[in-house]
C-alpha cells in the first residue's frame, strides 16, 4: 500500500497520552509548523473512564473537574483513618468532560489532524494502518508491548476495576468527603478495596478495584458493589447512571527501552503510568512536558525521565502484591495509619528528599519490606 500523507508527527492512540501530547503540541508556538496527526479508530465521544488525582492549588484541568475534596477517609482490615491531605485536593475528572474540550481545541488548529484507523504495524518511520499507510519524522506510539508481562526481570500486578455511577432517591452521601480505599470488603485473601466518590447528596461513583497477579472472575465485581452498596452504604435503593471497567498494568517493566530516534513509547506504554498506583493523569501531564522539552532542544529521549531510586520503590510494592498478595490491606492499612496522606502524595509524585523516604519506609511493615528487597536483588 502506498504512503497517503506524510506528516512530521504521528501519534499513535488518542487516550490520554496522546491527547495531552497533541494539546501540548497546540499548546506551544514552536510546533505551530508541524504536521501532526492522531491515529484512533475510537470517536472518543463516550464517558469510558473517570480520571482522579491529587494536586496542589489550581491545575490546567479545573475547568473540567466534576467534583473536588479535601477531606478523605481510609477503612483498612482494623482501622479507619481520617486523612489529612494538607495542601492536596483530590480532583475528578470524567473522561467525556477531557475528550470534549480536547476535541475542540485541536479543531482550532489546521497542521493538526483526526485520523480514524487502526495501526497494525510500523516499518521505520512509516506507519501501516488498516485503511491507509501514513509517514512520519516522529512516531509516538502508545500501543503496549506484548508480552512484557512474561519479562523476568520485572514485575507486573493487574489493577482490574469496575464502577457505577449511581443515584438514589434519598440523601445519601457527604459530598464533602470521599472514600479513598475501604479494605473492609474482601475476596478470597486477595488485595482488593471500594472506593467511593461522591459528587452530590445523592449521587456518586462506586467502584471495586484488585491489585492482583491475575483477573478475578468478572462476575465478581458486580457482586461486590451489590453487596457493597447494600450493606456498608446502607442503600436499597438506587439506579446505575454509568458504568465503567477496565484493567490498568501496574508494571516495572521498562517500556521506554524501545525509545530511539524518531520513535517513543507513550502513555502506559511508555511506563508513564505510577507503577505503585496506577495512577496517571498527573503523571502523564509531567512526562508530556519532559518529552516536549527534549523535542525542542533536539535531545533523545532518555531513560533518566523515570528516577531509578523511585522505580525500585515501586518494584519493592508490586513485589510484594505478586508474592503476598493478601497482606496488601495491611501493608496500605499500615501506611496510612502511620503517615499523613499528603506527605504519601508527595511521596507518590516522586518529590521527597531521601530523609523524608525513609521516615515513610520506618512506618511501614519494614521486615515485610526488607524480605522484599532482599528478594529483588536476589533477582
Amino acid at each position: 500500500m502506498k504512503v497517503k500523507e506524510s506528516f512530521d508527527y504521528i501519534i499513535i492512540g488518542g487516550g490520554l497520552a496522546g491527547i495531552q501530547l497533541a494539546l501540548a503540541f497546540c499548546n506551544d508556538s514552536f510546533f505551530k509548523n508541524k504536521k501532526i496527526a492522531i491515529v484512533e479508530p475510537d470517536s472518543k465521544n463516550k464517558n469510558d473512564k473517570t480520571w482522579c488525582f491529587w494536586e496542589q492549588g489550581k491545575g490546567n484541568w479545573d475547568h473540567l473537574l466534576v467534583h473536588q475534596w479535601e477531606n478523605a477517609i481510609f477503612h483498612g482490615p482494623r482501622h479507619s483513618i481520617e486523612m489529612n491531605l494538607g495542601s492536596y485536593t483530590y480532583k475528578m475528572l470524567p473522561a467525556i468532560n477531557f475528550y470534549k474540550y480536547a476535541k475542540s481545541e485541536l479543531e482550532k488548529h489546521a497542521n493538526v489532524v483526526w485520523i480514524p484507523d487502526s495501526v497494525y504495524k510500523i516499518d521505520k518511520q512509516i506507519v501501516r494502518g488498516k485503511n491507509d499507510t501514513y509517514q512520519a519524522k516522529e512516531i509516538f506510539d502508545s500501543r503496549i508491548t506484548k508480552g512484557f508481562k512474561k519479562d523476568k526481570n520485572s514485575t507486573t500486578v493487574l489493577q482490574p476495576f469496575k464502577g457505577w455511577v449511581i443515584e438514589t432517591k434519598e440523601d445519601t452521601f457527604d459530598s464533602g468527603t470521599f472514600t479513598f480505599m475501604d479494605y473492609r470488603l474482601g475476596h478470597e485473601n486477595k488485595s482488593c478495596f471500594t472506593y467511593v466518590l461522591p459528587v452530590s447528596k445523592r449521587k456518586a461513583l462506586v467502584e471495586f478495584t484488585f491489585f492482583v497477579p491475575e483477573l478475578a472472575e468478572s462476575e465478581v465485581y458486580e457482586q461486590k458493589l451489590k453487596t457493597y452498596i447494600q450493606d456498608v452504604l446502607k442503600v436499597n435503593s438506587y439506579s446505575i447512571q454509568e458504568v465503567e471497567e477496565g484493567v490498568i498494568p501496574m508494571s516495572s517493566f521498562a517500556f521506554w527501552r524501545e525509545n530511539k530516534n524518531g520513535y517513543h513509547k507513550i502513555g502506559i506504554a511508555g511506563g508513564w503510568v505510577k507503577a505503585s498506583t496506577g495512577y496517571s493523569f498527573k503523571n502523564v501531564e509531567r512526562k508530556v512536558a519532559e518529552l516536549v522539552n527534549s523535542l525542542k532542544t533536539d535531545s533523545a529521549q532518555k531513560t533518566d525521565f523515570w528516577s531509578d531510586r523511585f522505580r525500585f520503590y515501586d518494584e519493592v510494592l508490586l513485589n510484594i502484591l505478586s508474592k503476598q498478595n493478601k497482606k496488601g490491606p495491611e501493608v496500605f492499612e499500615r501506611m496510612y495509619l502511620k503517615n499523613e496522606a499528603h506527605k504519601i502524595f508527595k511521596f507518590l509524585d516522586e518529590e521527597t528528599t531521601f530523609v523524608e523516604e525513609l521516615k515513610i519506609m520506618w512506618n511501614t511493615d519494614r521486615p515485610l519490606f526488607m524480605s522484599s528487597v532482599f528478594d529483588l536483588l536476589k533477582r
